[in-house]
């Protein structure tokens, strides 16, 4: 008699407010689930096409290799490209090698036509290869024919000679068969206000680029 009035007055109860709680989860779970935000809303992700942004601390972009090797800047601020043309180049297997470490140079280089059937590289430096010995490096400033076809190299030495205009290069690259080449230039000589002229156009386009880029609506 005293287990069974125990069990009525004590475990029993216990019991049936288990069972409510119970039957309370199994009823209200599928409202939970139905009208609870997914983990990953698809909004978060989106932004109003209203609002005005900037750009902070995005990753950097990697830069696309293009093949290029060395490109003359200061071509472009001193001289007046008037003319270009691709032109391929005689080297040595220690100058490619060279070429392909980084060690060419082509600020100070500049380009003749002597016989108006080939045009010759001067004063450009490629450094010597580390992995080679004395006897089989190559001269670092050595002139470097350039492979042009006949009627462009006759027609930029009379250019050079009647209109006083430089031949100069401009950027040297390794082009889709993997073979150096030198992008070469007919260019005038600027004065100071054509420089200056060109530094503030210069730098209204890059303002104007940096704006586009820094900000979208």
């Amino acid at each position: 008699n005293h287990s069974l009035t125990l069990t009525l007055t004590v475990i029993f109860p216990l019991w049936v407010a288990k069972m409510k709680v119970l039957i309370i989860s199994l009823l209200y779970l599928p409202l939970v689930t139905c009208f609870a935000p997914p983990l990953n809303p698809p909004w978060s992700s989106r932004t109003s096409s209203t609002e005005l942004f900037l750009k902070r601390g995005g990753k950097k972009k990697k830069k696309v290799n293009d093949g290029t090797i060395t490109v003359n800047r200061a071509a472009r601020r001193n001289y007046e490209v008037v003319d270009t043309i691709e032109a391929g180049i005689s080297l040595k297997g220690t100058e490619v090698k060279s070429i392909r470490d980084g060690k060419m140079n082509i600020r100070d280089g500049y380009c003749r036509c002597i016989d108006g059937r080939s045009c010759t590289l001067f004063n450009v430096h490629i450094g010597k290869h580390t992995g080679v010995g004395e006897y089989f490096q190559h001269e670092e400033l050595r002139p470097r024919p350039l492979l042009i076809h006949k009627e462009e190299a006759r027609k930029w030495q009379k250019e050079t000679e009647q209109a006083g205009m430089t031949i100069v290069p401009l950027k040297a690259y390794f082009n889709d068969k993997n073979k150096v080449k030198v992008q070469i230039g007919l260019c005038r000589g600027k004065n100071v206000r054509d420089k200056r002229q060109a530094i503030k156009d210069r730098d209204s386009n890059r303002e104007a680029n940096r704006i586009i880029k820094n900000f979208r609506v």
